[in-house]
């Protein structure tokens, strides 16, 4: 089932593709937006889902711990986010995982932060 949602990530506009109870739903926009909203206004879609994000930093891992997704899967993910996800037994794969420095570059590039 994993492979689906990863499927669907990288042929979407998504950046946050999650499956929960048999139920997918795909998020565009800034992936950590997307797990901010959904811990605090739909926590229970969180719990024990699989998540295929684009990329996790340390905020949107410490989310994930927070409403206990059960599986992630990250194109690109920093050392500190995979650190907290496997501390927190959360079921982890991904594509490239770079260190906290770059992880901001990357973020920045995905239009996290801005230079204002």
């Amino acid at each position: 089932m994993m492979d689906h949602l990863i499927e669907k990530l990288h042929t979407g506009p998504s950046a946050l593709v999650l499956l929960h109870e048999g139920n997918v739903s795909a998020y565009s926009g800034v992936g950590v937006r997307s797990l901010y909203h959904l811990l605090h206004d739909a926590p229970e879609k969180l719990l024990d889902s699989k998540l295929a994000v684009k990329a996790v930093g340390s905020t949107a891992a410490k989310a994930m711990v927070e409403g206990k997704v059960a599986e992630v899967y990250a194109d690109i993910i920093s050392e500190t986010a995979a650190d907290i996800l496997k501390d927190a037994g959360v079921r982890l794969s991904y594509d490239r995982k770079v260190p906290h420095r770059e992880f901001l570059h990357v973020w920045e590039r995905l239009g996290e932060l801005s230079n204002e």
